[in-house]
């Protein structure tokens, strides 16, 4: 049972490990890397169906458990688990902000992009400008804090996970603010048109 991936043993030196690496350790980095890399890329792997998104992944996940390793409470459950569920929502993340991205492109293909092989028409310019126009307003009329949120998503392409980081803020605050800021959003727009 000594070779058993997650027998008790095992997780007791996995925890043994984070506590060092809390410390900045980066030889038990080193050596958690060598345990848990192999299963989370196979997963990531799985999850993405794209090896170079897995591997990005795989990087990221890894610096933030370098990063947050002093966050890991082992009353909570195993290292191991505690770095899938990591793993986990920065995937679920990407994906739904890749198929955000792709549903909006969807929406507002027809306006934004010319028809065929002609050049947009001087009226498709205007309402393109227009567009562009209201969404600026619409996002202006934003609080900043959604705002921020909201542009670092769409305009730059960052998970939300990636915002909690560059903003140093918890995921939830900044999922929820992401969901009021798209609602405000949505109906400011919605006036607008109007």
């Amino acid at each position: 049972m000594e070779n058993a991936p997650y027998s008790a043993a095992r997780a007791d030196d996995d925890q043994k490990l984070m506590l060092k690496i809390a410390q900045g350790d980066r030889a038990a980095f080193s050596a958690l890397y060598d345990r848990f890399s192999t299963p989370l890329y196979s997963l990531a792997l799985h999850m993405l169906a794209n090896e170079a998104e897995a591997q990005d992944m795989l990087q990221e996940v890894f610096l933030s458990i370098w990063s947050k390793a002093s966050a890991f409470r082992p009353e909570r459950g195993t290292a191991f688990s505690w770095v899938v569920s990591q793993l986990r929502n920065r995937i679920i993340d990407r994906l739904r902000s890749k198929r955000r991205r792709g549903e909006l492109t969807e929406t507002y293909a027809d306006d934004l992009t010319p028809s065929g092989s002609h050049s947009p028409s001087s009226a498709q310019n205007v309402l393109a400008t227009e567009c562009a126009r209201e969404v600026r307003s619409a996002l202006e009329q934003l609080g900043e804090e959604q705002s921020q949120v909201l542009r670092l998503a769409f305009f730059e392409g960052l998970t939300q996970s990636e915002i909690a980081e560059k903003l140093e803020e918890p995921l939830g605050t900044i999922k929820a603010r992401a969901s009021r800021g798209m609602a405000r959003l949505r109906s400011t727009l919605r006036y607008l048109r109007e």
